[in-house]
């Protein structure tokens, strides 16, 4: 089922409802909606935290979870119209097309988003395939993006669902579905379900990444020295180093930190590993480790990465909802790299092989905007945002709420159901296009 079929059984009639309720409460038209006693401190991408919203103490911090999440979860799904629209434009007109097509001139919002994307795909496909102008084939190599959710906010946010305001992370830990969980560890930690571990400490085994060297000792090194690169090695990775290499690089020993090339051998790091360990991971007196493994003593969650955050303190579950979903929109992604790969057609002259590497380029460029909207946010964020209808729905008409926060509530629904469209909208046009691709 879609997003927006999974909204309608909600705003269809609990809407209704609301705008009735509305009708009545003394804010009985649109403008009126914009007038300060009619939810004039609701705004879209802005911290809604310390607002105080008349309604009962023992839902204050649900209201506010709830909309806080509208304002976090819309910000995003608006946004996320704007990014996409302009990576379609950048590849429809790097490919071939002219600005002022019929099909897009004139165009705005999601009109002008599937216009864009739609001019794109058929771009592409005029382009590259069996019939294509400049190759006939393509397909890509992705590496995923990844969104990363601070646990800290989310916690911050569960705080404010108790009265009591009590949110103790380190006993409920949230889980991160479909992603991992880092956490900062005062002891050991060690891999699970993987030979290698996420770490940032001392590796009583092979350190992948970056090592930094202690105690006026020298690590093995092939790859970038920040300090003194020497000859010779005590075996392992670096065997007979001749030290600094012509491009710079150093294959030998190093006193400082050495950042290892991708393709070289995991070290032993006599000092603080900061990549990947394939055994156990430590700490010591001043340094905790921060780890995605299991760890063997107290550990406070830290972040989670290419997942979603479910789960957390024993609070209300709509309040924990909403917090969940706030801290998932406001989780920073980056795009991962994408690699082109398309056969040219044959006897393409040297014009059109201009062209076929500016369109290949355009393409590297701008699909991991779009993968951003496909694979790092996704049905998960589409389901966050049916989540916070459903959990807003249910706060705002618990009676708990005076007459202006449920007209609050009426405008902030209607909003992320706005939101949810244009988010369903951007998701539709962004996952044509990198199909087009095989992405």
């Amino acid at each position: 089922m879609n997003l927006k079929s999974r909204l309608k059984p909600f705003t269809a009639v609990a809407l209704t409802a609301l705008a009735i309720s509305a009708l009545t409460s003394g804010c009985s038209d649109a403008k009126a909606l914009q007038d300060a006693a009619c939810c004039s401190d609701f705004k879209v991408g802005t911290d809604m935290s310390a607002v105080n919203w008349d309604v009962d103490a023992s839902i204050q911090g649900s209201f506010k979870a709830f909309v806080s999440a509208a304002s976090d979860l819309s910000a995003v799904a608006t946004g996320s119209i704007a990014d996409v629209t302009a990576a379609c434009q950048n590849i429809a007109l790097d490919l071939g097309a002219s600005v002022d097509d019929p099909s897009v001139v004139g165009k705005t919002g999601s009109a002008g988003l599937k216009a864009w994307c739609a001019l794109a795909k058929g771009q592409i496909n005029a382009n590259f395939g069996a019939n294509g102008a400049l190759a006939t084939s393509i397909s890509i190599e992705a590496e995923p993006p990844m969104c990363t959710a601070s646990i800290s906010a989310t916690a911050d946010c569960q705080a404010s669902c108790d009265v009591s305001g009590g949110c103790d992370v380190k006993a409920t830990p949230p889980t991160c579905k479909g992603g991992t969980l880092t956490v900062e560890c005062s002891g050991s930690c060690t891999a699970t379900g993987s030979a290698d571990v996420a770490c940032t400490g001392s590796c009583s085994g092979g350190c992948s990444g970056s090592c930094k060297a202690s105690g006026g000792a020298k690590i093995d090194c092939k790859g970038k020295c920040e300090g003194t690169c020497t000859a010779g090695a005590s075996g392992g990775a670096t065997e007979a180093g001749t030290g600094i290499q012509a491009d710079g690089s150093c294959n030998g020993q190093c006193d400082g930190t050495c950042t290892l090339d991708v393709d070289a051998p995991k070290i032993e790091c006599k000092g603080v590993c900061d990549g990947h360990c394939d055994a156990a991971c430590k700490g010591s007196a001043d340094l905790k480790v921060k780890c995605d493994g299991k760890c063997s003593a107290e550990a406070t969650p830290l972040k989670c990465e290419g997942g979603t955050l479910e789960g957390g303190c024993d609070v209300d579950a709509n309040c924990k909802a909403n917090c969940n979903a706030s801290a998932n929109a406001k989780a920073e992604c980056t795009p991962g790299r994408v690699a082109v790969v398309a056969k040219a057609k044959a006897g393409l002259d040297a014009e059109a092989q201009l062209q076929l590497q500016a369109a290949i380029a355009s393409l590297e460029v701008n699909l991991p905007k779009l993968l951003i909207v496909v694979k790092a946010r996704g049905t998960a964020f589409a389901a966050s945002l049916s989540g916070a209808v459903d959990a807003g729905g249910k706060i705002t008409t618990s009676g708990k709420v005076n007459a202006s926060a449920a007209v609050c509530g009426t405008l902030i629904l209607a909003t992320i159901t706005a939101s949810s469209e244009n988010f369903a909208a951007s998701l539709d046009a962004a996952t044509s296009v990198t199909g087009t691709v095989g992405g």
